[in-house]
């Protein structure tokens, strides 16, 4: 379970205390389990930090690197807060072509008046596929409190595809432009070149042959296209990590798979110009001339 709220929050110690704005969720001790993010140093949460116990709370990897730069923030206190226990791993919570913020968690059972105020998310990690999970979960809420309505329910791929449906459609307008762009070049070519496809068939050449000599036209643009695509990806490759879900940067199986989808629809743009030059009627094309 976590709730989450943002405000400012200082160090005890330091010659200046700076004002830190960071996301502040409150979780159980077994949310970063379910997460999967990883404790990098210290301790996690546990069910022994409760109301009475010392106040704790744990930092992600961004507050340590910001605020700590050359020193161990275990056992640094922030105040009016507890007693830093540990660092996890960094998560993108917002969106995840942005960089993770600065992130404070601190256990629900020392800050439960907030979540009264604030609400609650839950989230479950189990080994069924998710949606058959849902009623599970909301029988299990139910008979906690049956005042309790289990709602807005969703994956955390639906969450992460939500996340990152802007940046898919935009890639499908590019991916579209770019097939139009590539239609409209070799239908020029062919335009420019009527002439000379009437002058080859006049003198022999078949609608196979002026196919091919067009469709080849197309596969060296669309082959220098990928070599430059490749070359940019390979340059931007610290860039590309920031924004990549799932797969690495050169990651060869994804560079392949997108290499020939995006071949495929560049040549199968070509095909119209390509059909357009085989049907040249020589007698039309040297008249014109």
């Amino acid at each position: 379970m976590l709730t989450n709220d943002t405000g400012p929050v200082s160090i005890e110690g330091h010659a200046v205390e700076p004002e830190i704005q960071a996301e502040r969720p409150k979780i159980t001790p077994d949310y970063f389990r379910a997460m999967g993010i990883p404790l990098l140093r210290g301790r996690g949460l546990s069910d022994r930090d409760t109301r009475d116990a010392p106040k704790v709370l744990l930092i992600n990897e961004a507050f340590a690197r910001q605020y700590f730069p050359n020193e161990d923030p275990i056992g640094r206190v922030l105040t009016g807060r507890g007693t830093i226990v540990g660092v996890v791993g960094d998560v993108r919570q917002a969106r995840l072509d942005r960089p993770a913020a600065a992130e404070i968690y601190y256990p629900v059972a020392q800050n439960f008046a907030q979540i009264r105020s604030l609400g609650s998310t839950m989230l479950v990690s189990g080994h069924l596929p998710p949606q058959s999970l849902v009623s599970a979960v909301r029988k299990a809420v139910r008979e906690v409190n049956p005042r309790q309505a289990a709602f807005g329910v969703e994956t955390m791929e639906r969450v992460i595809a939500d996340s990152i449906a802007n940046q898919r459609l935009y890639l499908w307008l590019l991916g579209l432009f770019a097939a139009a762009g590539i239609y409209g070049v070799i239908a020029y070519l062919v335009t420019l070149r009527t002439q000379e496809f009437g002058i080859r068939m006049a003198l022999g050449a078949d609608a196979g042959r002026v196919l091919r000599l067009v469709m080849g036209r197309g596969a060296v643009l669309v082959a220098l296209g990928l070599a430059i695509g490749f070359g940019g990806a390979a340059a931007l490759t610290r860039f590309l990590k920031t924004v990549l879900y799932g797969v690495s940067a050169t990651d060869p199986v994804t560079f392949g798979a997108m290499a020939l989808l995006l071949a495929a629809v560049a040549l199968t743009a070509c095909v119209i110009p390509a059909r357009r030059a085989a049907r040249v009627d020589p007698a039309v094309a040297l008249r014109s001339e």
